[in-house]
């Protein structure tokens, strides 16, 4: 399925207060051979770099290690992360190759290709994974920073909603969906 915008509904937490938009993705990683079809992501504005948990796609903790072990022996470009998972607090960072396996913070560059979210084609050539942590694939700022977004209660629904489209990719239909959930028309914009 293609697509040429996000339109996504925000899902509310158990408790009803916020929630968070949820997307379906699918990509190839570079160390992978197999791609990966239908993975729930989520849209994240305060996420700085985006981020894929390995084991939220169930891969084992002994395949997971190893992916780890051949980063770190690579010399693979990595970014520390210190997310709600560490509760926001920074450790010092690793300098040996066994502190660099135990740090749970690291995050390593990897290509990624083929990438849709929600059938749209995400320019994005780089995603960061992480080999620890279990949560959220989390889809921040750095591909985010290239679309167009608006965010708002949809004049049709009633309900939160996510409207995007790449910048330069506003199609009509996306026109159409600004003007009919949050009364902006093409001359406004």
């Amino acid at each position: 399925m293609t697509n040429k915008y996000i339109e996504l509904e925000m899902q509310p937490t158990a408790c009803g207060i916020g929630g968070s938009f949820a997307a379906e993705a699918s990509f190839c990683l570079d160390n992978f051979k197999a791609p990966f079809y239908d993975i729930e992501v989520k849209i994240d504005t305060g996420c700085s770099i985006s981020t894929i948990p390995l084991k939220r796609l169930k891969v084992s903790d002994t395949l997971c290690r190893t992916l780890k072990r051949m980063d770190v022996m690579n010399g693979t470009p990595y970014f520390l992360s210190y997310g709600v998972e560490s509760g926001g607090i920074r450790h010092e960072a690793p300098v040996t190759d066994d502190e660099k396996m135990e740090c749970p913070a690291m995050k390593f560059e990897h290509g990624i290709s083929d990438f849709r979210i929600d059938g749209v084609e995400i320019a994005s050539d780089k995603i960061c994974l992480n080999y620890d942590r279990k949560g959220n694939i989390l889809i921040g700022m750095d591909i985010l920073q290239d679309w167009d977004i608006h965010i708002g209660v949809s004049k049709v629904t009633g309900k939160n909603l996510f409207l995007a489209c790449p910048v330069g990719n506003e199609c009509g239909e996306y026109m159409d969906a600004l003007e009919r959930h949050f009364g902006i028309c093409r001359i406004c914009i």
